[in-house]
Formats: C-alpha cells, structure tokens, sequence
C-alpha cells in the first residue's frame, strides 16, 4: 500500500530523531507546567457578561454603571428563613437575630476597612468607593451633593486650568478632599451599621431571657461585645465625646471580659471576600422591613458589587454559610429541651443571583474535577483491556498527559496575554467550563490518533522490521489523521464567528488545543514507540498471524472459477484480514446495500424528528443548572413561595433624556410612565422614586395628613430610594428616570419575555407621546434578569444559524479537499446531520422521562455545542474509514476494498469510538457517583442531613447527548450507513459508465 510522499517524509524525519523529539516535548510540558498561568487565575465566568455590545440590556448595565457610580449593586446574597405552615416562634426570631446582628456588624467592619483603603489611596478605580448618600453622619436626608469620581475631577481641573502639568499640582487637593470626603461617608456607614447591630443585639438578649448559657462570654456570645468595642474604636478614631468612647468600651469589657486579649485591630482583619458588600436590607428596617417579612417567613437582603458569576462569590458565600452554622450550634446550647426538638422546623437558606453564581462556579469545578478523573480511570481502563500490555496504556497516557498541559499551558499564556496587552488585538478568552471540553476531547482524540497509529503499526510490524514498520506506520496514517483532526479544528474554530462571547471564544481555544494534541500524538507517540522496540508489546508479540484472514472476504478463485495458485491466495490473504466477526459483519452489510441503507435510515429518522421539533425546546433558567438539593435553588423556591421571585428580579425601565429636564417634567414623564404600566394585565408592582415599594398604586387613595402619607414620604427619602433611583452622578441625576416592574411571571420563562415586549411598546408609546408635547428626546433602555435572558436567547438563535452554516461549510470544504469526492462529501455531511437531529431527539425523550413534570428543556448551550462538536468530532471515523477504502481500492476491486476496509478498520475505530464515548460520558459523572458512594456508605451527610451534589445539568446533559452521538456515529453510521451508500454509489458509477 502505497502512502503519501509528504506523509512519508515526515514520519522518516520523527523517527531519524525520535529521542531528541521525546526530550524536547517532556522539557516544554515541565517548562509550560511550572511558567504558564493557570486555568483558574485566567478562566472567566458568567453568561450575561459576554452578549454583544449592541444588545439593549448591555447597553442599559453600562448606564447604570455611569449614572449610579460606585453604588450600583450587580448582584445580591437573600437570607430566607422560613417556616411551612406555621408562624414564628421564639426560638426562631432568636436564630434570625442572631445571624442579622453578625451581618450588621460584619457590614461596620467593612464600611471601616474600606473607609481606611479609600484615605489611604489603596483602591482600584473600579471598586466602589461611594456610599450611599444619606449616610453621612448628621447629613439631612437627601440633602447631599453627588460626589464625582475623583478621575474626572482630575481630569476637568487640568482642562479648565490649560496649564497642564503645570497646574497638575492644583488638582491634588481636589482629589484629596474627593477621597476624604468619601471615607468619611463609609466611616458614617459603619457608625450606623454598628448602632443596628448593637440594637438588633439588645433584641437578641432580652428574647433570650434565662436561656444564656452557663459557659464563659465571648466576643461574639451571648452579647454583641464586639460591636461595643469596635464602636468605641471607631468613635476614638473619629474624636467623638470622650463620655459615649469610654461608655462602650466599658460595656464591651463588662460583657466579655477577655475582649481586647481576643480581638484584632480593624485594619488586619481578614474581611476580603466581604469588600463587595455595600449595605444589609433586613425585617429590621424601621421603613421597608414590613417588605421583608411574612407570616411564615423572614429575609434579609445583601447587595453586592460584584457580578453574579465572580469567583469571590465562593468564598463569600462559604462564610456566609459558616455565620449561620455557628448562629445554629450555638442556638443548640441556649435553647430547651422542648424547643430543641423543633428548632429544625425552621428552614435557613442562602439564594439570590450571587449564591446562585456561587453554586454554579462550585458545581463548576466538581464537574471539572469528576470530568478529569474518571476521563483517566476510564482510558486506562480501555486501553487496558484493548492491549492488555503495560508499556502500550503508557505510551498513550503519556503523549496525552504532555499534550494537555502543553496545550492548556498555551491558551492560558495567550489568554493572559491578551487580557494584560488588549493594544495588540489577540482577542483570546477562556472561560471555567471550557476545561472540560479541552480535556475530554484531548483525551478522547488523543486516545484514537494513539489507537489508529498503534493499530498499523501492528500491521506493519508482522512484516517489516521494526524501524521500517514504525516509518511506515506513521506515513500510513498521517494523511488520515490530519484529515479526521482538520474538520474536527475547523468545525470548531468556525464558533469564532458568533456574537455571544462564550461561544466565539470556547471554540477557537479547544480547536488549538486539538491541533496542539494532534502534533504531540502524530511525533512523541512514533517517537516513544520507535525508541521502545517491538517490548511495548509484552507481553504479547507480533507475528504473522496479525495479518492472516479468518475468512475470506471474496472467494479465492479465479474469474475463470479455477483456484488461485499458491503463490496468489498467500497475497490474496495478506491483502485480507480482520476479526472473524468484521469480517462477517463487512460480507452482511455489503451484500444487500439498499435494504441496509433504507434500514439504516428509517431507523433514525423518528428520534431525528422529535430532535427536530424540539431543537428550541431549552431552557435559560440559571438556577435550574443546578440540582434540587442545591441550598439556592431551594432557598430560591422558598423565596418564590413566600415573595414571589419576581420581587427580587425585576424588569429594570431606564428612560434617558437627551438634555436635562426639569423636575415638573422629570416627575410627570413618571408619573404617566408608572400609570401606564399599571394597565399592563399581569404587572404587579411598579418601583419608582415616588413609590419605592410599589405598593401605592395609581388607584389607591390616601389623605395629605394620614399614616400611609407619611410612610410615604419616609420611604422617598429612605437611603434604599436615593441609591437605587437617584442617579449620583450630575450629568445623568436631571436626565434619568428608573422605574422597576414587578411581574407575575417566572423571570426566566418565555411568558416573561412576552410581557417585556408589551411593556417596551406601552413605555415606548408613552415616550414618544411626551416628546411631542413638551419637546423632549428620550432613550429607551432595560436591565434585569428577563431583559438579558431575552437577550441572550435573540443572541444565541443568531449565532446557531450562523455557526450551523460555517461549521457544515467548513467540514464540507474539508471533506472535499481530504476524499476528493463531493457527493460522498455531502452524504457524510447528511448523516452526521441525522445523527445530530437523532441525538438530540433522543436525549429529550430521556431527561424528560427522567425528570417528569420538573423538566423546562435541555439546557440552552446544548444544541449548538452538540452540533459543533459532533458534527466535527463524528466526521474523524468516516475520514478513517472512506480513506481506507479509497487506499484499498488500488489494490482491489470497489466491493472488496470496502469489505476490507471495514473488517480492518472495524475494531479499532469501534474502540476509538468506545474512548471518545467514555470520555465524554465522564462529563456526567458528577451527577451519579456522589448518590452512589452516598448509597455504599462511603460518605458523611453535611449538617442538615443531605448528602452533598454539586453538578452542572448542562454539562450532564451535554455529556450524555454527545456520548450517545458519537455512539451512534461510530457502531450505527460508520458501519451501516457509510459502507452501504459507497457500494451504492460505485454500482450506480458502473453502470452509468456502461
């Protein structure tokens, strides 16, 4: 068989300097190892994040990030406590103060520490350094003026000045009492986040009456001691009344007497994972607390500022966690016998988009750590069983072991690259879940190129010397492996066409991370083998027998119907081989073609029409990638019963002027806006400056001198309302109106993005009608979770068709140019489609069985990575397969080449298939092995008694879809389908010849 020129080269060049070749590729993957940035210290995360620029609720986080400074909160932590059927008991407000007195003090801690950062000067210029505007101590509510952002005061002082540096000096003070000014103000914010705490303290203990514990006080139980002693700390810091400094540190040391030997300095308290607090909304509140609570329930609300997908959300949400632990064990020593029995009826969860993002990024990592493990149990497994010879699972382990730190190392360097140098247009982003996908296929593809090579090589080793068999080998499969593995990095790298940034960019870095693998396994693998000699074998050994048929193929006669001479049936042999049973399965497949095509076909086609009908069948809810038993999926379910989960994702109205308005015109536009809203059918509740709460709405009447004026009037000037609807930043504050819609529907679901359509038209309507009347141009914008989800599924749909057409264009212009034949090209492009259409059909049906009444639809990335990935992926064993029989046929006949091409490469592609599968299916191990080391007893309940499972439902779910794809590529199309049509075709060709 004669191999490729170029191909034969090259695998003369590796094998000429096979050891400097193995030297070289284990000293890279020490030096990328040891010198590269890791995958986590570059990985981003989060969905919202990466839409395009264009999409209007892009567009409205980035006003709100320019108007609202500084003050902003991008996500939130929500404490639910709650019971089922019962009101609050005494044993249950006395878990929940406990925990708010801890909150509140933990907010003074940070109001200080970051007070002293901001007059110290050690703050990023995209941390928050405002607070909020009424805090400031004795500052009349609502009489502050919006502080600028010290950067642009720097940069107006040096503009109106037009002396430049030589007037930078006279910008100094500005920035100095900018930042004085501002640490002040979150000096203010501690003083009275203490006060609430010490307040909410002396609650606590006069509830808990004669249930003190009889053990030594600390700082922490039974009283707050620590609030008194950090309060008089701060009032020393700040020179107040010598009386009111002594009063609290007296009553620290009265109520904890070991309080200064316990307690560290303000400043070197490790509160960093706390740094992105920004205020604590409780049932505490004098003004909005009756918002925060129910009969059977209690919430208290912690602002973030950082987004819901940040990494810090962990470990912030840990401690949070550990906060209410230890508020729990220590309510295990203050309560009675009675009441102990029934403190777990009350439920304490942690949800809200943080916790959610916390969850998912720690679901994230267990899948990745499952994915990886069982990915190498399960390759060595296999290989194991294929080769049942130690030195052959090495060799590949290895090459695949260099090839993934080697390519990780690459993507992570350039990723850091380009996030530290964006002047040099190296647009390259990897993202925390992009993990799995790199070390699955790199495992599953480098596992078959180690295979496909190994394989020949056992062919070639029965009849050349080794050197020569180890050449020959590797120039045997060179053209066919770059072939498979180009359509594989084309398809892929094809995503770098689309909008939504997790797809444009996860594409492109496994494409380089394949081809990295590719040029590892196509030179160290020959290169270790060619240096270990035909032992790599061993125990077994190569003889003549790995070339010897167990049946013949095709009669070994002569056209004439004499036999064959000896001579002729010993090369009729050698140019036969394969298992008895390929050998078998290649005679019945090829005998009767049409009724195996129609067959094949037919059997497809029912899942592939349910994958069809059901392609955008998916689901956008965040919280519902993760599992029931997740902490803030529950607390999220306990919150939607409660409140309503729309209370905390509201549909956020942004209407921007083009020049200031007038405060007449400003209220007006409101008041039509919030009036019109209310006649939408389904709109709950409108939030305004006027009406912070919603809960006054147009309809309902009230006098000037009555309770629910004044109320009112309290909650416009409450800090919640400044912050939240009053722009602090002067261009925007006469410019821009906020309105907050509540709706019924599920923030998540479609009937939600229906109901923002109705509100953008009846909003847009109003607009343009008080354009015409008073003149005024305004600008339409909208932010929240329904707006972005809306944005978000508009995104992706563009970019499926989008990617669809490269990928299938792409693989197609491949396929052509490797096989040289454009109809069996787009027949292997349409059954790879089939499969897809099948898959996807089939893992509906599965995770709808499983799920019952629970199910929303797959996950949303699923379609598209499915397609992507199987589309390129599932084309490697038909580019395998079809270029053996095109290598066959110059030796034998059309139905010959084909019957052995099958029979030999039967099994080993049937066992890359099986590999590729494994890996894949290891994507969803994270969702089975906990249940299953829980039922053998191998682990340990947490504290409420459940058994831990962090998973990711998309990455099961795409896990199992592509595993039962590849399957069905690998036994079904490749076997039946492929075979089939290319007899088909050679008849057809014959006779149309004739």
């Amino acid at each position: 068989m004669k191999a490729n020129p170029l191909s034969m080269r090259f695998a003369r060049r590796v094998m000429a300097h096979a050891g400097f070749i193995v030297i070289a590729w284990l000293l890279i993957a020490v030096l990328a190892k040891g010198m590269a940035p890791s995958w986590k210290s570059v990985a981003l995360d989060g969905d919202f994040d990466y839409l395009p620029s264009t999409q209007n609720s892009v567009a409205g986080g980035r006003l709100l990030d320019r108007a609202f400074k500084g003050t902003r909160a991008r996500s939130q932590m929500v404490l639910v406590f709650a019971k089922d059927d019962e009101p609050f008991a005494t044993r249950d407000h006395l878990l929940g103060l406990d925990v708010l007195r801890r909150l509140y003090h933990r907010l003074g801690e940070v109001c200080w520490q970051r007070s002293e950062r901001i007059a110290c000067g050690d703050v990023p210029p995209d941390e928050p350094m405002l607070p909020q505007p009424d805090m400031l101590p004795n500052a009349a509510s609502g009489d502050v003026t919006p502080i600028v952002d010290s950067t642009e005061l720097t940069v107006e002082a040096g503009a109106n000045s037009g002396e430049g540096a030589a007037d930078s000096a006279d910008t100094k003070p500005v920035i100095l009492d900018e930042r004085s000014n501002s640490a002040q103000r979150w000096l203010g914010a501690a003083v009275e986040a203490f006060d609430q705490a010490i307040e909410i303290d002396a609650d606590f203990y006069k509830l808990l009456g004669d249930r003190v514990p009889s053990r030594a006080p600390t700082a922490y139980e039974p009283r707050l001691a620590i609030a008194y002693q950090d309060r008089g700390e701060l009032a020393r810091f700040r020179c107040a009344d010598p009386a009111l400094i002594e009063e609290d540190l007296a009553s620290a040391k009265v109520l904890a007497p070991n309080i200064e030997s316990s307690t560290i300095p303000i400043a070197e308290r490790d509160l960093d994972e706390w740094q992105v607090l920004l205020d604590v909304y409780s049932w505490k509140e004098p003004v909005i607390g009756a918002q925060l609570r129910r009969t059977h329930a209690r919430i208290a609300v912690l602002p973030l500022a950082s987004e819901l997908a940040a990494t810090g959300n962990i470990e912030l949400l840990t401690q949070l966690r550990q906060i209410v632990e230890q508020c729990v064990q220590y309510q295990r020593e203050y309560l009675r016998a009675d009441e102990l029995a029934q403190a777990d009826d009350l439920q304490v969860r942690i949800t809200g988009s943080a916790a959610i993002g916390g969850e998912t990024l720690l679901a994230a990592s267990s899948a990745i750590a499952y994915t990886e493990s069982f990915t190498i149990i399960m390759i060595l497994i296999i290989l194991a069983v294929v080769y049942r010879a130690p030195l052959l699972v090495a060799v590949p382990l290895v090459t695949i072991a260099v090839a993934v730190m080697v390519a990780t190392a690459a993507v992570t360097t350039l990723a850091g690259i380009s996030a530290s140098s964006p002047g040099l247009g190296l647009d390259l982003k990897v993202y925390t879940t992009s993990r799995i996908f790199v070390v699955v296929i790199l495992f599953g593809a480098g596992t078959d190129y180690c295979l496909f090579l190994i394989s020949r090589l056992r062919e070639e080793a029965a009849i050349h010397p080794w050197p020569v068999a180890c050449e020959r080998a590797l120039g045997g499969v060179s053209s066919a492996l770059l072939g498979s593995a180009l359509t594989t990095i084309v398809g892929l790298g094809m995503m770098w066409f689309a909008e939504f940034g997790k797809f444009h960019h996860t594409g492109p870095v496994i494409a380089i991370c394949l081809g990295i693998g590719l040029l590892v396994c196509m030179t160290l693998t020959p290169a270790c083998l060619r240096l270990l000699g035909p032992i790599v074998f061993w125990p077994n050994k190569i003889t003549s027998s790995d070339r010897r048929p167990v049946i013949s193929l095709l009669p070994s006669r002569s056209p004439s119907g004499a036999e064959q001479p000896a001579n002729r049936v010993t090369e009729h042999r050698r140019m036969n081989g394969g298992s008895r049973a390929w050998n078998a399965a290649s005679i019945a497949l090829t005998r009767y073609p049409i009724w195996t095509l129609a067959a094949g076909w037919l059997l497809l086609i029912m899942p592939a029409i349910g994958g069809r009908i059901h392609e955008r069948d998916v689901t956008y809810d965040l919280s519902g990638q993760l599992p029931q038993t997740a902490g803030s999926r529950q607390g999220m379910q306990t919150l939607d019963r409660n409140f309503g989960v729309g209370e905390f994702a509201p549909i956020s109205v942004l209407a921007l002027a083009r020049v200031d308005q007038d405060e007449a015109t400003l209220t007006a536009t409101r008041t039509r806006l919030t009036e019109s809203l209310y006649d939408i059918d389904g709109v709950r509740r409108v939030r305004s400056l006027t009406d912070p709460l919603g809960d006054f709405p147009p309809e309902r009447e009230m006098s000037l001198l009555s309770k629910e004026a004044w109320r009112r009037r309290a909650l416009q000037n409450h800090r919640l309302s400044r912050i939240h609807f009053v722009a602090n930043e002067p261009q925007f504050t006469d410019r821009l109106i906020r309105l907050d819609v509540i709706v019924q529907e599920d923030p998540f679901s479609q009937a939600a993005a229906v109901k923002l359509k109705t509100i953008e038209d009846e909003t847009r309507r109003v607009l343009q009608s008080q354009t015409g009347e008073s003149g005024a141009s305004w600008e339409l914008y909208y932010t929240g979770t329904t707006a972005s989800i809306v944005d978000l599924r508009e995104v992706t749909l563009r970019d499926t068709r989008r990617i669809k057409i490269a990928v299938i264009l792409a693989v197609l212009a491949v396929l052509i140019i490797v096989l040289r034949r454009v109809v069996l090209s787009l027949y292997l492009i349409a059954t790879v489609l089939l499969s897809y259409y099948a898959t996807l059909g089939l893992t509906y049906w599965f995770f709808r069985a499983i799920d019952g009444p629970d199910f929303l639809g797959l996950d949303w990335k699923l379609p598209l990575f499915l397609f992507v990935i199987l589309v390129a992926v599932g084309q490697d064993y038909n580019v395998y397969l079809v270029t053996r029989i095109i290598e066959e046929r110059r030796r034998l006949g059309s139905l010959a080449a084909v019957r052995r091409a099958v029979a030999r490469t039967g099994g080993i592609v049937t066992a890359c298939g099986i590999v590729m599968a494994a890996t894949f299916l290891s994507m969803t191990a994270s969702a089975w092995w906990p249940p299953v080391i829980a039922w053998l007893g191998l682990t340990t309940p947490n504290a409420a008694g459940e058994f831990q499972q962090t998973t990711l439902r998309g990455i099961t779910e795409l896990g199992f879809a592509l595993a039962v794809g590849v399957l069905i590529d690998t036994l079904y199309v490749r076997t039946v389908l492929v075979p089939s049509f290319v007899v088909l075709q050679d008849r057809f060709r014959r006779r149309y010849l004739s």
